[in-house]
């Protein structure tokens, strides 16, 4: 049980949090360049996602992404009856962006999701292929995860006041480092913005996180000098694996999704005490850790061989 008179900074935890979330809006929208009603706050950008598909899709209702992505987007469908039309990456994991606004108008899902870095792979969709995705699927809501977006310099948040099917989802779990506070948000024209609030959860972000994310934009300048190293490690770290003959993939992200020429490498590594994230037939995403961890990988590594 908390102590009597338990306080951080002034706020204490018998009281509600703010169900508007205003002074965080205010400081996300100078970081994304936006206006405070283009923004809704949400518990992670997940919760987002799945309240928007409960908004928009009724059962039946498709919603269609690339293949490989986020696995959650099923589940979210599966949730409220919508089906979910995966399309094919190319094989080198690239994402063709005619192949999608050619599914789209075939078979008219009500949105459609654009993993953007993409989620396991990296992949980063060119700014012109996500306008030329807008251009062409006018009657689906289109929405943009952009949960690894910091890392690439390719964010679509420009983008919403031109398109009224646009939504673009960005968390703090990444690149902040709050991933265990849960804090996303949602980014698009005003109408859009209120349409969904409707249906938003009150109180749906405590007021611990909500304070942790509105200290950690006072310090964006320190986030950005981590993205820079993350940025360099990355490359580093490719660079590496692919000496040791992995297959590394273009990446936009904090990971690297890599064909591993060991077999069975998640479990081998596991009982070395480093943790991958594993896929079929030897597909495996890493995280770009610390150089120290970075160092550790390959030296594990090396003595597979």
């Amino acid at each position: 049980m908390l102590k009597d008179g338990f306080k951080i900074e002034g706020f204490e935890p018998n009281l509600y949090p703010d169900s508007d979330c205003s002074i965080l809006r205010e400081k996300m929208s100078l970081y994304y360049g936006c206006n405070i009603d283009n923004i809704m706050v949400g518990n992670g950008s997940s919760e987002i996602i799945n309240t928007v598909i409960n908004a928009y899709c009724e059962k039946g209702d498709k919603v269609m992404s690339f293949v490989p992505s986020f696995s959650m987007y099923k589940t979210y469908c599966d949730l409220c009856s919508a089906e979910f039309v995966g399309v094919d990456s190319e094989s080198d994991f690239s994402q063709k962006i005619d192949k999608l606004i050619e599914e789209a108008n075939r078979q008219a899902p009500k949105i459609v999701i654009l993993c953007n870095p993409n989620n396991p792979t990296g992949y980063v969709t060119p700014i012109k292929d996500v306008i030329k995705l807008l251009e062409n699927v006018k009657n689906s809501l289109v929405i943009l995860d952009e949960a690894y977006a910091d890392f690439s310099d390719n964010s679509a948040v420009k983008l919403i006041n031109d398109f009224e099917n646009l939504i673009v989802m960005r968390t703090m779990s990444k690149a902040f480092g709050l991933a265990g506070l849960r804090v996303g948000c949602l980014i698009a024209a005003e109408e859009t913005v209120r349409y969904i609030w409707k249906v938003k959860l009150p109180y749906n972000v405590n007021i611990l996180s909500q304070y942790a994310a509105e200290e950690a934009l006072k310090n964006s300048d320190r986030v950005k000098d981590y993205i820079s190293g993350v940025k360099m490690l990355r490359e580093e770290l490719s660079s590496e694996l692919r000496e040791l003959d992995f297959i590394v993939y273009p990446s936009g992200a904090n990971f690297l999704y890599v064909k591993s020429p060991i077999e069975n490498l998640f479990e081998k590594l596991m009982e070395r005490g480093v943790l991958i994230r594993k896929f079929k037939n030897e597909f495996y995403r890493i995280t770009v850790g610390t150089k120290e961890e970075n160092e550790i990988l390959i030296e594990e590594l090396k003595r597979l061989f």
